[in-house]
């Protein structure tokens, strides 16, 4: 699932067999896994026996879905795992923020409301101003978050998530209000052991508001990091020991705002929606999943650089190529462009000519996404300000209305 595709594929290149478990809301995906270890998870007590019977060295969170399945395996095999009792921290949001404030962590001020009289209730003691967002308390890829400028569009942000089944699967039975937070946004990925943290990659976002969206238009490695950056590193270090984080995968956003630092949220696995290793490889002489697979393989050798200086020898960026509209995918006159791009190294997961494109706003890769590698980061910021507008402008992709159901 996601770039646990890839993390699988890191432990196999390695000769390391896998088990690939889908829990029992992924069967369809189960189904369609053609690797030769699979098993679908029905019950803790019996996939326990099986697991017994393996064996296994680790068992690792490769997506979102496994976060909380991973850890309890893991935890009563008695393999490595992170604090048992922050296990729920980990994957819900409104608890995470909780357990930030328990430790001393600064974070941003979050309410759950699940009703529209707690909502009326919420907003009458809100006291940060506006705008306010407003997202689901479990999901993923910016799905159903809405930036809202006065209280009646925070309510109807709320109707139009609440109780509806988000990109996880999951029934929003819980909607959270959160602080908006001005500033930058940053990606921060590490790897851990036995809790001491390993900085992978920091990388700054660009984040446009689209018809009251977040979506996310490129990352951009920082192989240099200036005092607020070294701060911010600091400040995500100190949200993984207060979420109990100990091994493996970590992937963090973060938003660098006047008052400094404050979590967006902490995943604990490898980043997503793409980890294809070659541009990684090319800026950094790594990916996130290969260091992942040499922590669980050769821990002596992954220790060795928890003492290292963080310094890159490239800057990688990551393009989430966007559509300027919904419709039917007719070609992809971009392309010709992009290529030619200094700094262009690849690009992948391209929608196929004739596919529709229903929701442009999801920040899940399914509309393309290009790589940009090069020892000058100037040079790829001059690329970017040449893509972006044609993507804009309807430049990139052409597309045709979709026919209407009827």
């Amino acid at each position: 699932m996601s770039t646990g595709a890839a993390l699988a594929k890191a432990f196999r290149e390695e000769g390391q067999a896998c088990l690939h478990l889908y829990d029992t809301g992924l069967q369809a995906a189960h189904r369609a896994d053609t690797s030769a270890h699979t098993m679908l998870h029905q019950d803790l007590e019996t996939t326990l026996a099986v697991l017994r019977e393996l064996r296994p060295s680790a068992v690792i969170a490769a997506s979102e879905y496994g976060v909380i399945l991973a850890d309890t395996l893991a935890a009563e095999l008695g393999l490595d795992h992170h604090r048992p009792e922050l296990i729920d921290a980990r994957r819900d949001k409104h608890l995470m923020v909780r357990a930030l404030e328990q430790a001393g962590v600064p974070a941003a001020r979050t309410v759950a409301v699940r009703t529209g009289a707690e909502l009326d209730a919420a907003l009458a003691d809100w006291t940060e101003g506006f705008p306010v967002m407003v997202k689901p308390r479990n999901s993923a890829g910016s799905d159903g978050c809405r930036i809202c400028h006065t209280p009646e569009q925070v309510v109807a942000a709320f109707h139009a998530i609440a109780d509806a089944r988000n990109l996880m699967g999951e029934v929003n039975d819980e909607v959270l209000l959160q602080e908006f937070l001005a500033g930058t946004q940053y990606i921060v990925n590490t790897v851990s052991l036995a809790g001491r943290h390993l900085l992978s990659e920091v990388y700054a976002e660009r984040i446009d508001h689209i018809d009251g969206a977040p979506v996310l238009r490129h990352i951009v490695s920082r192989p240099e990091l200036d005092r607020d950056e070294r701060e911010l590193v600091d400040y995500v270090l100190a949200c993984l020991d207060a979420l109990g984080i100990r091994e493996g995968a970590a992937h963090t956003e973060v938003m660098l705002t006047p008052r400094g630092p404050r979590l967006v949220e902490v995943n604990s696995r490898v980043m997503g929606p793409s980890l294809t290793p070659d541009p990684y490889h090319a800026a950094f002489g790594y990916s996130q999943q290969h260091l992942v697979v040499e922590r669980y393989l050769r821990p002596a050798e992954f220790a060795a650089r928890l003492d290292r200086p963080y310094a890159p020898p490239q800057t990688v960026a990551k393009v989430f190529l966007r559509p300027h509209r919904e419709g039917t995918v007719q070609s992809i006159d971009g392309l010709r462009t992009l290529r030619r791009l200094p700094g262009f190294h690849s690009v992948e997961r391209l929608p196929a000519i004739g596919e529709p494109i229903r929701d442009r706003h999801l920040t899940t890769g399914a509309t393309g996404i290009a790589f940009l590698v090069h020892e000058d980061g100037t040079v790829l910021q001059k690329s970017l300000a040449e893509l972006h507008p044609l993507e804009d402008a309807g430049g990139f992709y052409r597309l045709a209305d979709q026919p209407t159901e009827g």
